[in-house]
């Protein structure tokens, strides 16, 4: 009996020596491109590691946040997703693709208000005719669906956020 318990240890002992641990990468680019790349092949909550690694490491990284945010909506956490949007924009305000990803997050979650807000900064920063054409198709959406949406109420008034003013 001791013998086969013996040779279990032994055997997982091997297995565990051919097995390394993933070293902790302090490389933000590095960290960045698995992200993205786990992110691309729907390992989101390995992405979500990744990218959340990266922005520890590069706290003002505008992409890092993005696509941290990206990352976590489609792991379902929206109010962190929401923070690193909004991070994001903060970083860098004139950037079209923050507020397109944070218009389709608030799409997503039905506070339309916000989203038509978000979509209408964004079309107003979109520098090509694709940027323009992908702005104006989600506002066309979202007016499509507003004819058939249950009304949600918006309530940043209530927590004391600022609304952005067009």
């Amino acid at each position: 009996m001791e013998t086969i318990i013996d040779l279990e240890i032994a055997g997982s002992a091997a297995s565990m020596e051919t097995k390394r641990p993933t070293p902790i990468v302090r490389d933000a680019q590095v960290l960045f491109a698995r992200g993205i790349d786990a992110l691309e092949r729907d390992r989101i909550d390995e992405a979500v590691g990744l990218l959340r690694q990266m922005v520890e490491v590069e706290t003002d990284s505008f992409l890092g946040h993005l696509a941290l945010g990206i990352a976590l909506t489609k792991a379902l956490e929206i109010p962190q997703a929401q923070l690193e949007l909004e991070t994001a924009i903060s970083l860098e305000p004139s950037n079209y693709y923050g507020h397109l990803r944070l218009a389709e997050l608030f799409q997503r979650v039905g506070v339309p208000s916000r989203a038509k807000e978000e979509l209408r900064t964004a079309l107003d920063l979109a520098q090509t005719a694709e940027q323009k054409k992908m702005a104006r198709d989600m506002l066309a959406a979202a007016a499509k669906l507003d004819a058939r949406r249950a009304w949600r109420p918006d309530f940043t008034k209530l927590l004391g956020r600022p609304r952005k003013q067009p």
